[in-house]
């Protein structure tokens, strides 16, 4: 049997091999020791959380385990009376090594002491755990100045017809992808750099593709992320055109006014130029339809034959 571990810096629980390997405690004993040995101190866990996490065990097969890890000193409980309510409560300890009985460390009672200057209710700033990755700061609003237009210099801002389509654009993508899930808040204040999106003629389409495309494994600030990608990737401004504008004419002859072909930008057409233009097709008489649609509906039912060549 090949061992093969992964090295680890961060979210792992260091633990015994003595723990691992007490022959005195069954499987199901060690990997629920495991377990709540790898939960953050203060964590609530009782037979009924630990058998609803696990339905195969069962609170029985729980409690059973449970009573292995008490009779050998790895899951202690004491009940307790608080000084100041007299309510009874009782409290669990978990190691990782055995504990005799008359060993096991209990908290001292809680004791008064000096109060310290500051006001009180004032809440604790930066992260409270420096073990987990801090949330990804919010960035500020962009202000006027310093949002990205998307116009010629000197032009006036986006209006708020387009920084209102920018809004909606960005409250969709939550569909499309989960992790970038904006609030109203949020979709309102990013709707400035996506004003310039519309307004330079992206498609949403590809205006979500640009967006969501290379995401990292995890999205601490959907806010963030999009306000730096709607600055970097906004692309070059292009050349809008009006679908229901009429197409351009046909260019006519410099003398008898009639179009010329397509192909052909300027000059006079073949006739003027004294050039006999090629007889057009005969057109397919009406009593000659039945026979053609005939031929084809046979064509398409015709199976072809394959010839293998055998050598």
């Amino acid at each position: 049997m090949r061992i093969n571990r992964s090295a680890r810096s961060r979210y792992f629980t260091v633990l015994g091999n003595e723990v691992l390997r007490d022959r005195r405690l069954s499987f199901t004993a060690r990997g629920l020791l495991a377990y709540l040995l790898s939960l953050p101190d203060g964590a609530r866990e009782d037979v009924c959380t630990l058998a609803d996490k696990n339905p195969g065990l069962g609170r029985r097969g729980v409690a059973k385990a449970l009573d292995e890890l008490v009779e050998f000193g790895y899951y202690v409980r004491r009940t307790v009376r608080d000084q100041d309510s007299g309510q009874v409560r009782t409290e669990t300890y978990v190691f990782d090594s055995p504990q005799n009985d008359g060993e096991v460390p209990l908290p001292a009672p809680a004791g008064t002491g000096e109060a310290e200057a500051g006001k009180a209710g004032a809440s604790p700033k930066g992260n409270k755990n420096p073990n987990e990755e801090p949330t990804h700061p919010e960035p500020p609003t962009p202000t006027a100045a310093e949002a990205p237009t998307g116009r010629a210099e000197g032009a006036a801002p986006a209006d708020t017809a387009s920084a209102g389509r920018g809004a909606v654009l960005l409250s969709r993508l939550g569909r499309v992808e989960p992790k970038l899930a904006l609030s109203a808040a949020d979709a309102l204040a990013l709707a400035p750099l996506a004003a310039p999106w519309l307004d330079r003629g992206i498609p949403e389409l590809e205006i979500r593709s640009l967006l969501t495309d290379g995401l990292p494994p995890a999205v601490h600030s959907a806010r963030a992320l999009l306000a730096d990608r709607l600055v970097r990737k906004l692309p070059a401004p292009r050349s809008p055109r009006d679908a229901a504008a009429p197409a351009a004419p046909l260019v006519e002859c410099a003398e008898c006014r009639d179009p010329l072909p397509r192909d052909q930008q300027t000059g006079i057409c073949g006739s003027c130029a004294g050039v006999a233009s090629p007889a057009p097709k005969p057109a397919l008489a009406p009593v000659d339809v039945p026979e053609r649609v005939a031929g084809l509906r046979a064509l398409l039912h015709t199976r072809p034959v394959i010839t293998v060549a055998r050598g």
